[in-house]
């Protein structure tokens, strides 16, 4: 779960764009979450749900550290389409 905590703190750091929302920055987390899953071979929607909601509750002080933080739609979008955790990288910088 390291890279949870990474994705949320380059959001973080990103320099323009638009204030990031709550909503925002969960996106960020449960997609985060969702693809590690599925490279792990977790691939039913109900598990996956269920691990992002575990992970929101006991992460979400990180997750409250990004709100307000410059994202972009950009950023949002590459997220939307990442299919490795290396992506979803590249999509916050």
């Amino acid at each position: 779960m390291h890279r949870v905590i990474v994705v949320v703190a380059v959001v973080a750091l990103a320099g323009c764009g638009r204030k990031a929302t709550r909503a925002d920055c969960e996106h960020f987390f449960d997609r985060n979450v969702e693809i590690q899953m599925r490279s792990e071979g977790v691939t039913d929607e109900p598990s996956i749900k269920q691990r992002q909601t575990s992970l929101r509750s006991t992460q979400g002080e990180d997750i409250d550290k990004c709100v307000g933080r410059r994202i972009t739609d950009g950023m949002l979008k590459c997220a939307d389409e990442a299919q490795t955790g290396k992506e979803i990288d590249k999509c916050l910088r």
